[in-house]
């Protein structure tokens, strides 16, 4: 009697999963646009910041729009490297395009509040101003804006989570791509924190030469070289994070999650002090920007402080949920 196996009347054995190849292509080529996008914004950075200079009547700020355009020309270049990734079914372009799509679904959700706010505020932002608005057009400025909002940080991100966080996606790019990567060595939690803290540090030093030239702490405002040297340290701060994080070092987490609640809380005194505006205007921003957040009624009445305490409360809510990914340092052997 032949064995079944050997029986080619059996059906072939089927895969434990739907095959989402055309997905990721839709998905990986919708990323390689916005990468575009973003990158034709790089020169409109610098229109941008000329138009704003005439408006206030300032002069061009020209590491401001140096910091925009490097910001948007590294956002083209990550989605475009994601997006080929993607095309081609790369674990790694899984893994790192799910933990964006978590980052920005959070930073929406965070964000949505604060845009109610300023679109509750921008009539009497507008009058600051010297402009006025028909009521009709005012709605209307306010439902674009807010629809706006919510399109690109809740319902872009919110689909990219679902679609690769599927398991049939993950097991469709662990087929295509077998080879272990190095997104496969950490959590996608913790994965994503490190995105962050790598991504917070460049984002400092693009702007400690124009705007690192106060530092608030503890009530007072530091300037000159010791405020630069203590962005400096925060930036090596952060990458000091991120590297301990990507290796799941509990003795990171909690030097991180104690220095990240002594430096809120220092800065909030010290805002709580001298106020946000008198901040900005030892940051050497121009004086009319600074009578138009004079106006901002977020900035008045201390809603931004308000929802800067709400970020905190949820990101240390973060921390501790990604606190059981992380272990102590095991017990090296004694020396010889």
């Amino acid at each position: 009697m032949p064995l079944a196996m050997d029986n080619p009347a059996l059906p072939p054995v089927q895969p434990t999963y739907q095959d989402r190849r055309t997905g990721l292509i839709v998905f990986g080529v919708f990323a390689i646009l916005i990468g575009a996008c973003c990158a034709l914004l790089v020169p409109l950075a610098f229109f941008g910041q000329m138009m704003a200079a005439r408006q206030l009547g300032t002069d061009f700020d020209t590491s401001a729009a140096v910091i925009s355009a490097a910001v948007y020309g590294l956002m083209a270049v990550v989605l475009i490297w994601l997006g080929v990734g993607s095309v081609l079914a790369k674990r790694w372009a899984r893994a790192l395009l799910l933990c964006l799509g978590w980052i920005g679904l959070i930073i929406g959700l965070v964000a949505m509040p604060a845009v109610f706010l300023a679109m509750n505020s921008i009539g009497a932002t507008l009058r600051a101003q010297g402009q006025t608005l028909p009521p009709g057009a005012l709605v209307m400025v306010k439902v674009v804006a807010i629809a706006t909002t919510f399109v690109i940080y809740i319902v872009i991100p919110g689909i990219a989570v679902l679609f690769y966080r599927s398991p049939h996606v993950r097991r469709t790019c662990e087929a295509r791509d077998p080879v272990e990567r190095w997104t496969d060595r950490c959590p996608l939690p913790v994965l994503a924190l490190c995105l962050l803290k790598v991504f917070a540090a460049a984002i400092l030093l693009a702007i400690l030469p124009t705007y690192g030239r106060v530092f608030p702490l503890a009530g007072i405002v530091l300037q000159g070289w010791p405020a630069r040297v203590l962005w400096l340290a925060m930036a090596a701060f952060l990458v000091y994070a991120a590297r301990g994080f990507y290796r799941l070092d509990l003795r990171t987490w909690w030097i991180y999650t104690v220095g990240t609640l002594v430096l809120w809380s220092s800065s909030l005194l010290t805002f709580q002090r001298i106020g946000l505006i008198d901040f900005y205007r030892q940051m050497g921003l121009p004086q009319r920007q600074l009578e138009l957040m004079e106006h901002n009624p977020m900035l008045r009445n201390g809603s931004i402080l308000w929802l800067s305490l709400l970020s905190m409360v949820i990101w240390l809510g973060y921390l501790l949920y990604v606190r059981r990914f992380f272990r102590a340092p095991t017990d090296r052997p004694a020396a010889a």
